[in-house]
């Protein structure tokens, strides 16, 4: 797990770059570098060809849609700026807060899937997507 905890913070420095359509594909790189070592240290066949897209469209896409362009964001963003001596501060760590715990979260459920057996195929991104970002039904 400690490889995991690397990573997060490799995926902190990689998203402080301050252009976007720089900051993705470097998170993007730092999570296939993890998910590659992780697939070594378990002597599991990792196919970076079939990661990539996967990695590309679940954290370069949707976090950062997600971070930069929702409205919601939007709100949120301003809202925190607006405390004072706290905001700014506040504002700028929380995207990259946010994409750490995402790859930690990404290592350790793919840790998970190899300590049981599982091959590198086998694992269900969808799964993981749905226990990460919850079923999006609402309760009334």
């Amino acid at each position: 797990m400690e490889r995991v905890r690397v990573y997060s913070a490799m995926s902190v420095a990689a998203s402080l770059v301050p252009v976007w359509w720089l900051s993705t594909p470097s998170v993007t790189s730092v999570q296939l570098k993890m998910l590659a070592e992780l697939s070594q240290l378990y002597h599991v066949d990792f196919a970076q060809d079939v990661t990539r897209p996967i990695l590309a469209s679940l954290a370069g896409g949707g976090l950062n849609l997600l971070f930069s362009r929702h409205p919601v964001s939007w709100a949120i963003k301003a809202g925190v700026s607006s405390i004072p001596i706290i905001g700014l501060p506040l504002r700028v760590a929380g995207g990259p807060a946010i994409l750490a715990a995402y790859t930690y979260q990404l290592g350790r459920a793919v840790t998970r899937h190899y300590e049981s057996g599982g091959s590198y195929v086998s694992f269900d991104y969808r799964e993981f997507a749905t226990g990460l970002f919850g079923s999006g039904r609402t309760v009334a």
